[in-house]
């Protein structure tokens, strides 16, 4: 098993620092004629860069660069030439005269409203000038307010990104008490385990850690189903096909050091949700399915497009007492064939096929693994005030910051997207794309296993919106530090 350097990397890819439920996402630029400010600030704050041997803080820092980024800090060109080419185009490539409709935003599904025509940033017209984020957590909301101020201080050589109205372009993030986002479900429960983590090799959380669940043991069962290779998340190390991304050069030497080591790619979406449309759609499906819409019909409606009961239960048949914590090691083939416990086409299903898409079970939970994804996303916006149908506050929109940390975003997030989310013949299925994706199609339909017929239920329209998004790099700390050089 290789050694993974974790002093080096960022503490992001261990952690969603649950210990820490407020965040904020701050987007910046560098300014013209100012690199080598730009330069002394980044040497400043590679000392503030919580790494992956960081625990037990009451704040986090993590920094992350898009490709403009790196060559506004003068990169050289075989350097940026040698990260993928998906990290190099971005998310939202403009249209050109011979392309009208760019080929990344049709393989996402940005289309009709989540087009980047119409985004707020990181799209075709709006704030484009992004050359990085820093990734803010705190204990508390007042804390998360010092620090945000604390680093836009400490600024020299870039700039907050600033919205319409001359305020920062700031995100903000949110874990709730009982981890559920704003469809009312339990979030990031299913998630890989790096091979050779603290996790991995079941260590003991420290008192105050702030990753809830690191320390517990992992049982073999779960180890065969989640234990994935470092390389899939962390570049310079082997992934599930044994090499390793891109070549990556595994030299200490500062001064030839591969600044893609230890680093990784990390999507960013910001994905608004329309919860009273949703809830609207789960009424009206289970009055069509059960002839009533209660609240134990909306529940098992909803819990059979996710494929998870809002406190994260899968519905595959499983015996687990209904206290205990969520479970993550099961499987669909030998348990679940035929999707009539967990609907084929729900959320999780597609998300993550574990062991159904490939010629045997073995082969294809195999295959799961080289497209896996850390999730590290967090609701932002106000929830819904369901008894009331509004929000105590002002801002009346909210969403889903999806955060996604992978080694190959073309063979890992991008092929999720297309190949299982927006895919329309995904397990064998005649139509219908993800319940709860932002893209869908003609004649678009939610399909429900059941006996003696299957149900098609007409999903009206997307709950989900694409308003922004983009491809970043989350560089090792001596990679930030080598390019103040």
């Amino acid at each position: 098993m290789e050694k993974i350097e974790w002093d080096d990397v960022q503490r992001l890819v261990l952690s969603g620092y649950a210990g820490l439920p407020f965040s904020a996402y701050l987007f910046w630029h560098f300014v013209p004629g100012e690199v080598d400010a730009a330069k002394r600030w980044l040497g400043l704050l590679a000392d503030r860069l919580t790494r992956a041997t960081d625990r037990g803080s009451k704040q986090a820092v993590n920094l992350a660069l898009t490709a403009h980024g790196l060559e506004h800090l003068r990169v050289s060109d075989s350097v940026l030439h040698s990260f993928s080419l998906e990290f190099l185009e971005g998310m939202a490539p403009k249209p050109t005269a011979e392309t009208k409709f760019p080929r990344r935003s049709n393989i996402l599904g940005d289309l009709g409203d989540s087009s980047p025509e119409f985004w707020e940033w990181g799209g075709w017209t709006q704030r484009r000038d992004i050359d990085g984020m820093l990734l803010l957590y705190a204990a508390g909301e007042s804390e998360l307010l010092s620090l945000v101020e604390a680093e836009i201080n400490a600024m020299a050589g870039t700039e907050p990104t600033a919205r319409q109205n001359g305020d920062p372009l700031i995100i903000d993030g949110r874990i709730y008490d009982d981890r559920k986002e704003h469809f009312g479900f339990k979030d990031g429960i299913s998630q890989p385990v790096i091979e050779g983590s603290p996790k991995a090799n079941g260590r003991k959380r420290g008192r105050n850690s702030d990753d809830a669940d690191h320390g517990k043991k992992l049982t073999q069962e779960e180890k065969r189903i989640l234990l994935v290779k470092a390389g899939e998340f962390i570049l310079g190390y082997k992934n599930e096909r044994r090499a390793s991304i891109s070549d990556v050069s595994v030299t200490k030497d500062s001064a030839t050091r591969d600044i893609r080591r230890n680093g990784t790619y990390l999507v960013f979406r910001q994905l608004e949700q329309d919860v009273p449309a949703f809830n609207e759609f789960v009424a009206k499906t289970a009055e069509r399915i059960y002839g009533l819409a209660d609240e134990s019909a909306r529940e098992k409606v909803a819990s059979l497009l996710v494929g998870r009961t809002r406190e994260g239960h899968p519905l595959v048949p499983i015996e687990r007492p209904p206290e205990a914590d969520p479970r993550n090691d099961f499987l669909y083939y030998f348990e679940d064939r035929f999707g009539m416990a967990c609907p084929i086409g729900a959320h999780i299903r597609r998300a993550n096929p574990r062991d159904t898409i490939g010629p045997d079970a073995d082969t294809a939970l195999r295959l799961s693994k080289m497209h896996r994804i850390i999730r590290r996303g967090r609701p932002y916006g106000e929830r819904l005030d369901t008894a009331e149908g509004r929000t105590a506050g002002k801002q009346a929109t909210r969403g889903i910051s999806f955060i996604a940390l992978n080694a190959d975003i073309a063979g890992q997030f991008e092929m999720i997207q297309h190949s299982w989310l927006n895919n329309t013949h995904f397990g064998g299925l005649y139509a219908g794309t993800d319940p709860l994706g932002h893209f869908s199609c003609a004649r678009d339909v939610a399909t429900i296993q059941d006996r003696p017929t299957n149900h098609y239920i007409d999903r009206p329209r997307p709950f989900v919106r694409v308003r922004g998004g983009g491809y970043f790099f989350l560089p090792g700390i001596e990679a930030v530090r080598a390019l103040t050089t």
